[in-house]
């Protein structure tokens, strides 16, 4: 019975540092969007551009769960910014690719800099094994997240009753 107490506790303050771990990031991406002259959703679709490298609109959209429309007004403004470029397709020069810039790197790498560091640092208190584990857990929980997500689209619950005056 202690065995399944302390996993409890062990789930329960996994369960609360992971959402610490969301607060603190929402309010950091805040920061550099503020900084950046942005909105949150601009800074997280560059920042899926700068791990996936050019893309069309669509596929940027489809990633970052957004409509077609959302993202081309969000292209047209960080285009304006200098934050993102389109480019032609080599492949198909009817496609249009997106990608991000290398003034937008240069902007972001203040901020984003000091939590590398960090994190190499902290990388190295674990073992390559337990930093597997992290991964796992990590990827096998976005898996999850993902799947929750398409189950709130197509079935999304009740909106709560606005308050009465």
């Amino acid at each position: 019975m202690s065995n399944e107490l302390d996993r409890g506790a062990v789930i329960g303050g996994l369960n609360e540092a992971i959402r610490q771990s969301q607060n603190l990031t929402d309010a950091f991406d805040q920061l550099v969007a503020d900084t950046l002259g942005i909105n949150r959703t601009d800074l997280r679709c560059m920042d899926i551009l700068e791990r996936s490298g050019p893309m069309t609109a669509g596929k940027l959209a489809e990633a970052a769960h957004l409509s077609t429309g959302a993202v081309t007004a969000l292209l047209d403004r960080l285009e304006a910014r200098g934050l993102v470029t389109r480019i032609r397709d080599t492949a198909d020069r009817r496609r249009v690719l997106v990608e991000i810039t290398d003034l937008a790197r240069q902007r972001t790498w203040a901020f984003f800099q000091g939590v590398g560091e960090f994190a190499a640092s902290l990388y190295d208190r674990y073992t390559t094994e337990q930093l597997e584990v992290v991964r796992d857990l990590l990827e096998q929980g976005n898996e999850l997240m993902e799947a929750h997500l398409a189950r709130m689209k197509a079935n999304p619950p009740p909106a709560a009753p606005a308050p009465q005056q």
